[in-house]
This record gives C-alpha cells, sequence and structure tokens, in this order.
C-alpha cells in the first residue's frame, strides 16, 4: 500500500493529499465548534434562566415593599386620619338613632340602591341622604378612589376600632359589617384587621394568599396597619392587593419566549400565581410534585435539564424563592419548553452540517485545480532540469517570473544555469591568470628584496598586467615616500641639532631675566604692603568721620524738634495773650458802664437834696475806682499788645532758627552720605589691594617655579642635542635618491616609466631653519615683559 501510494503520480496523489486531510480537519474542527457551541449555548441558558428567576424575584420583592411603604405612608396621612374620625363620628351618629342597623343602612344607601352597575358602586360619591357618613363620604372618597387606582390595588378599606368596616371603595358585600363578629372574621380581610389594631405605630401586617368571598374568592393578599390620634389607635387601614399584578411582574421579560413562564409556589405545593398559558394552572391550584418545585421549596437555587414541566412536556428549569414580610417562603420556578429552548442549537447544528458540506464540495474541487495546475509545472521544470544536466545552458526557464515555491525552484535553476555556464568561462580565465600572478610576484619580490637592504633608489618599471598594475603603482609609491621620509628625518635631524644649541642659549638667557624678574616682584610686593596699610588707616579714618557726623546729624535733628516745641509753646502764649486781650477789653467796657452808673447816680444824688447826699459821695467813689480801673486795663491792654507784638517776633526767629536747623541737617546728612561712600571705597580698595598683595605673592612663587623649569630645560636641550647627533648617525645608513624624494606619494595611476620632479617649494620652505623665527618672536615677548 506505501510503495503503491509511493509511486502514484503527483496528478493524482496531490489532490487527494490536500482533500481527505483538509475534509478530515473540517469535519472534526466542525463537530469540536458544533459540541462547543451547544455547551457555550447551555451555560447561557443557565445564565439567563438563573438571573431572570433572581431578577424576577428581586422584582417581587421591591413590589411587595412598596406596597408597604404605601400602607405605612396610609396610616401616617392625616387625610386618612381625618377620613377615619369623620367617618366613626357619623357611624355612630346613626347608630344612636333609634331602630337604625348602620351597616344595613349604609349598604342599602351605596350597594342596593345604587344606580351604577356591580363592578362600578364606586362612581356613586354621594347618595343624597343627608346623612353626616354621606358628607364625609362626599369629602374623601374621589382622593381615595383617586390613590387606589394610581396603585393598582384592588381594593381600600378603613376600619373603626371595633372592628366595623366604616369604608371601602369598590363596597363589596364585606362593607358595613364587623370583622370582629361578623361573616367574614375569619377571612384575610378580618385577620388583618384583628392583627393591625394590636400592632404599634408605624408596623404594618400581611396575610398570605387565599381566596376571599366577597371577592368572588377569587385569590387576595392583604396588608394593613394601624391608625393612631394622640397615641391611640383609632382604627386599621388596609389594602387588597391584586394577584394578576405578580403574575405580570414574574412573566416581564423576553427571555421566556412563547412556552416560558415563571410562577410562585407556596410551601403547601400551590400555586400562588397563574399560567400565562390558555389551559394552564390558576392561582391556588395544587401543583404536581416536580423536582424543580421540590427545590425551589427549599430554597435551592438549581437548574434542571430535560424534567417534566407542570404542562406535561419536557422543560428546562431554574428555581429560586423569596421571603415574605410576614416570614413566609414562596418557591419561584422558571419552566420553558426544551424544543423552544434548544431550537436556537438545532438550527445551529443544521447550518453547521450543510456548511461543513459545501466546504468539503468546495475543498475537492479547488484541491483538484490546484493540484493539476502545480503538477503541469512541477513536471516542465523537470525537463527543463534535464536539459541543463545535459550542459544545454542556452535553453529558457519558464516560470521564473511567478512569486511561489515553483517560482522559486525556477529562478534557482535560472540562477544555476548561469553560474554553470560563467563557472566554464571562469575556469578559461584562471589559467592565464595564474601565469600573470607567477610574473608579477617575481618581479615585487626583486623589489622587496632592495627595500630590505635600505635601498630607496630603485623602482619598478616593467610591465604588470592591468589588474596588477595597482601593486606597481604601490610599490613604487612606497619606495618615493619612504625616500621622501628618510630625507626629512635626515633634515630634520640637523634642524634639531640648530634647535637644541638656540634652546640651550635661550635657556641661560631665560634663567637671568627670571632671577632679575623674581627681584622685582619682591620689592613690588614690599610696595604694596605699605600701601594697603595706608589704605586701612585711612578708611579706620574716615569711619570715625562717618560715625561723628551720623552724631552731629541726629543732634541737629533733636534740635530741630526742640525748635518745633519752642514754637508751638510761643503760639500758645500768643494765643493766651489775646484771649489774656480780649478780657481785658471786657474789664473796660465794665469800667466804662460802672463810670456812667455812678455819674448818673450822682445825679440822681443830687437831685435827691441833702439826702442823696451820702449816696452821691460813694457813687463819687465809685466812679473813681470805676475810672482807675479802666485806667490799668487800658495798661494792661498796652502792655499785652506790646508783648503780643514780641512774640510774633519771637514766633518768627525762633521759625528762622528752625529753618536754619533743617538746612544744617541736609547738609549734615549729605555730608555723611558722601563720608559713607569715601568709607565704603576705602574698605573697597584695602580688598582690592590686599588681593593684588596676594596676587603679587602668588605671581613671586610662580616665577621662582619658572626658574626651577628653565633650569630643567637647559638640561633637556643638552639631551636632545646628544640624541640629534645620534639621530644623525642612523639616518646616514641608508641610500636615497634625492631627486626621487620630489614625487609625492599617490594612489592613482601613473605611467609604466615614472617621471621623478624635483623638490617642492613647500618641501624647500620645509627644510629651512624653524628656530630662525621662533627664536625671534620669544625675544620680543620677553622685551615686552
Amino acid at each position: 500500500m506505501t510503495a503503491f501510494f509511493s509511486n502514484m503520480k503527483l496528478a493524482k496523489k496531490l489532490p487527494l493529499l490536500i482533500t481527505i486531510p483538509t475534509v478530515l480537519f473540517v469535519t472534526l474542527s466542525g463537530g469540536l465548534q458544533l459540541w462547543q457551541a451547544e455547551r457555550i449555548l447551555d451555560q447561557e441558558h443557565r445564565a439567563a434562566y438563573s438571573s431572570l428567576v433572581k431578577e424576577r424575584g428581586e422584582a417581587l420583592t421591591r413590589w411587595i415593599e412598596a406596597i408597604e411603604k404605601d400602607v405605612e405612608a396610609l396610616a401616617q396621612n392625616v387625610a386618612i386620619r381625618e377620613a377615619i374620625v369623620e367617618f366613626d363620628t357619623a357611624w355612630d351618629t346613626l347608630a344612636g338613632q333609634p331602630g337604625v342597623n348602620v351597616g344595613e343602612t349604609l349598604r342599602s344607601l351605596y350597594i342596593s340602591d345604587n344606580p351604577h352597575p356591580i363592578g362600578a358602586k364606586d362612581e356613586l360619591v354621594d347618595a343624597g341622604d343627608g346623612s353626616a357618613w354621606s358628607a364625609a363620604h362626599d369629602h374623601h372618597h374621589v382622593s381615595m378612589r383617586t390613590f387606589q387606582r394610581a396603585r393598582g390595588y384592588y381594593d381600600l378599606f378603613l376600619f373603626d376600632h371595633a372592628g366595623n368596616l366604616i369604608y371601602s371603595v369598590f363596597k363589596e358585600d364585606d362593607f358595613g359589617l364587623n370583622f370582629i363578629s361578623g361573616k367574614y372574621k375569619d377571612s384575610g380581610l378580618g385577620e388583618v384587621f384583628q392583627e393591625g389594631i394590636k400592632l404599634s405605630d408605624g408596623a404594618f401586617h400581611m396575610t398570605s394568599i387565599a381566596p376571599y368571598a366577597p371577592s368572588a374568592d377569587a385569590p387576595a393578599m392583604f396588608l394593613s396597619a394601624p391608625v393612631f390620634d394622640n397615641g391611640q389607635a383609632i382604627g386599621v387601614v388596609a389594602v387588597q392587593v391584586p394577584l394578576d399584578v405578580m403574575s405580570n411582574i414574574l412573566a416581564d421579560s423576553s427571555v421566556l419566549g412563547e412556552t416560558g413562564l415563571v410562577f410562585l409556589v407556596d410551601q403547601s405545593g400551590r400555586a400562588l400565581t397563574q399560567s400565562p398559558h390558555e389551559g394552564g394552572f390558576q392561582a391556588l391550584d395544587p401543583l404536581t410534585s416536580s423536582a424543580q418545585i421540590t427545590a425551589a421549596l427549599a430554597d435551592e437555587v438549581a437548574y434542571f435539564d430535560n424534567v417534566p414541566g407542570t404542562s406535561g412536556t419536557t422543560v428546562v428549569a431554574a428555581t429560586g424563592s423569596i421571603e415574605t414580610p410576614r416570614g413566609d417562603h414562596w418557591g419561584l420556578v422558571l419552566e420553558i419548553d426544551r424544543a423552544e429552548a434548544m431550537a436556537s442549537g438545532r438550527q445551529l447544528a443544521m447550518i453547521t452540517l450543510v456548511g461543513l458540506g459545501i466546504t468539503a464540495i468546495l475543498l475537492a474541487i479547488l484541491s483538484t485545480f490546484v493540484a493539476r495546475g502545480v503538477t503541469r509545472r512541477i513536471g516542465r521544470l523537470a525537463s527543463e532540469m534535464q536539459q541543463v544536466a545535459e550542459e544545454k545552458y542556452d535553453l529558457d526557464i519558464h516560470d521564473a517570473d511567478r512569486q511561489d515555491e515553483i517560482g522559486q525552484s525556477a529562478q534557482t535553476l535560472l540562477k544555476l544555469t548561469q553560474k554553470l555556464q560563467a563557472g566554464a568561462e571562469a575556469q578559461r580565465r584562471e589559467a592565464k591568470s595564474q601565469e600573470d600572478n607567477r610574473k608579477v610576484v617575481k618581479l615585487l619580490g626583486n623589489a622587496l628584496v632592495d627595500l630590505a637592504k635600505g635601498d630607496f633608489r630603485n623602482q619598478v618599471t616593467e610591465f604588470f598586467p592591468e589588474e596588477h598594475k595597482s601593486l606597481r603603482y604601490s610599490i613604487n609609491d612606497a619606495l618615493t615616500g619612504l625616500n621622501k621620509v628618510i630625507l626629512n628625518v635626515s633634515e630634520a635631524a640637523v634642524s634639531i641639532q640648530r634647535g637644541s644649541q638656540e634652546i640651550s642659549s635661550a635657556s641661560d638667557e631665560l634663567s637671568g631675566r627670571t632671577e632679575s624678574q623674581a627681584a622685582t616682584l619682591e620689592q613690588t610686593v614690599a610696595a604694596l604692603e605699605t600701601i594697603t596699610n595706608s589704605v586701612k588707616d585711612a578708611a579706620s579714618n574716615v569711619r570715625e568721620v562717618e560715625n561723628t557726623v551720623t552724631t552731629a546729624r541726629d543732634e541737629a535733628r533733636e534740635s530741630g524738634e526742640v525748635v518745633r516745641e519752642t514754637v508751638k509753646a510761643i503760639s500758645e502764649v500768643e494765643a493766651s495773650s489775646k484771649h489774656i486781650a480780649q478780657i481785658i477789653g471786657v474789664i473796660d467796657d465794665i469800667a466804662f458802664q460802672t463810670n456812667l452808673l455812678a455819674l448818673n447816680a450822682g445825679v440822681e444824688a443830687a437831685r435827691a437834696g441833702e439826702a442823696g447826699r451820702g449816696f452821691a459821695v460813694v457813687a463819687s467813689e465809685v466812679r473813681a475806682l470805676a475810672q482807675r480801673a479802666s485806667d490799668a486795663a487800658l495798661e494792661i491792654k498796652t502792655l499785652i499788645e506790646s508783648s503780643g507784638q514780641q512774640v510774633d517776633r519771637g514766633v518768627e526767629l525762633v521759625n528762622r532758627t528752625g529753618e536754619a536747623l533743617e538746612q544744617i541737617v541736609s547738609r549734615v546728612t549729605n555730608i555723611s552720605d558722601l563720608v559713607s561712600s569715601i568709607a565704603k571705597a576705602a574698605d573697597e580698595q584695602s580688598h582690592a589691594l590686599e588681593e593684588i598683595n596676594t596676587g603679587m605673592s602668588q605671581l613671586d612663587r610662580v616665577t621662582q617655579d619658572n626658574a626651577a623649569m628653565v633650569e630643567e630645560t637647559n638640561a633637556a636641550s643638552q639631551m636632545l642635542r646628544s640624541d640629534s647627533d645620534s639621530l644623525w648617525n642612523l639616518v646616514g645608513s641608508f641610500q636615497t635618491d634625492r631627486a626621487a624624494a620630489g614625487n609625492a606619494p599617490t594612489s592613482t595611476p601613473a605611467p609604466d616609466a615614472p617621471v621623478n620632479n624635483g623638490p617642492s617649494s613647500m618641501e624647500e620652505a620645509a627644510m629651512e631653519d624653524p628656530f630662525v623665527e621662533e627664536k625671534k618672536v620669544a625675544n620680543d615677548k620677553w622685551e615686552d615683559f
């Protein structure tokens, strides 16, 4: 079998080798992908259904919590409290009338005699009987009905403290009855009253789901809370919860598809919500026990595949649970028909199988087509290789322009053909090249022998092949360069001898000048120290002058303050003098009036005759005193005016003194500033001279070091002269051609017989004595120093 397959033509073998593994790979890959897809789909189902159960349970819990908050808010609402008080008071008023059964009366007015049909009894707002209860109903009914409709509750109830249902929105058969002793005392509504009236303020009570007779035995759940007024329970408010809302909450998801449902089940195995599908179970129907229901009632979060469902079909199920405020545990079950759940998987499998079949067919066709194209080109390439093996190098290689493996093989064959053809030509050229190489090696050997002997005069002039001419040029350039180097070295040796003599002479002269410079620097340092001390003394004196001027300036400023105080005191004296002058004026006026009065008294005394003589004498004395007082006042006024003039003059003089002192202070301040500047400049000069002195000391040390270096230089020049003599003797052992030294080395092709040129102007300049100019420059620098 192996031999048969090995001997099979590529035209048949290649399609089989491509098609069979490809189909197997595609089949295995498709199967693996299908298995992986089903596995992922199953995981997605598990995650989606479990997440949906959890999410619907949380939504139902939030809905119940919202009802709890509504009931608690109603119990705390002022309007509810007022409504209970008003309905209770009206109830008691009707009960006080003889022969009146309050419950029957209200049921007759709002149920039996209500013109609205059953289910619309809430449309009646006021029965028109004129009772206080109807007035309270007219006041509160519309707002309570609006709340009930907005929240979606089945009904809303108000109880008084005695258990009477004093108000409800829909007025069913329970309206107006007592729920302590009445026929519905054991119902769910009776439970929420009896338990609710016992609760503390802010608490609530919730019943389980059970049939309620007044609502046509429909499943119902009630929540209630006590209503307090001034710390006393006055009644209970309750709501009836419709179970269809619970069913809608559980069924609100597109994940359920057409056959899926989520339902609640209690611990007795009854359904608490109805099936959304036609013919399914109703609320409170007993359910057949199943693995998923058992897990849900055990509060397990589980997933079931291929189990019987409530409808009798095979389903996929997920479970969870919730806990009610009253402590009941309700199981939460999701079921969806397995055929629907796995529909996407079957569709995926069908698509995968069809795709695999189409892929296999296309691959078989494609592989056959590709294999034939490949085998045809491979056969042609084999034929061309056979011709190359027969040394037919001039044939055309096909497919060399392709970029695939066949093209690469053709390109390789083309390159091989070209190389084989070039190799044959190269063998012919190699024989001739080896003969030329032997001749070149012999000529170069002769030239190197002369070079080893130190003879640079003979150059290679024989003919070289074209490919070896660069060797002849290189060896000739090397001989010319070495000849020139040896000549330059000999000339440099002569220059070094001359230079060493000049250096020795210059070193001696430099040594003498350095010693002279050291003595001069020592004198300069001493002079600078003297100047520095003088400047320091001057700076110290200037600082003393500055302190004296500063003291004088401060004293002048204090004198100015004294002058200003003096001016102020004299001004106060002037003001006091003016005030005294005013007082003297008043005294003068008083004396003048007294004189007039005395004159009048004398006239009256003269008229009185003898009886007024004594009074006339007194009046005369008073007049005399008044005259003296007037004279004294006039004299004092004159003195004060004179004193005022003197005070004004004193003020003027003091002001002029103050101005003079201010000018003195200003000039002293300027002098102080100038002296401070001089002191600062003196300090700076002192510091500068100290730095100069330090620099001169350092320069002195440097000069001493230079003297030592000059001695070392002199010794080195003697050694240099000895070495130059040795160098000249060594260079003399070489045989050179001074005429050939003029040719500079070159790497460019030259004629077979090189032409020798004489030394260039640059080379002649290099042969001149370089120490003549250097000596001149050095002497000029010493003269400048």
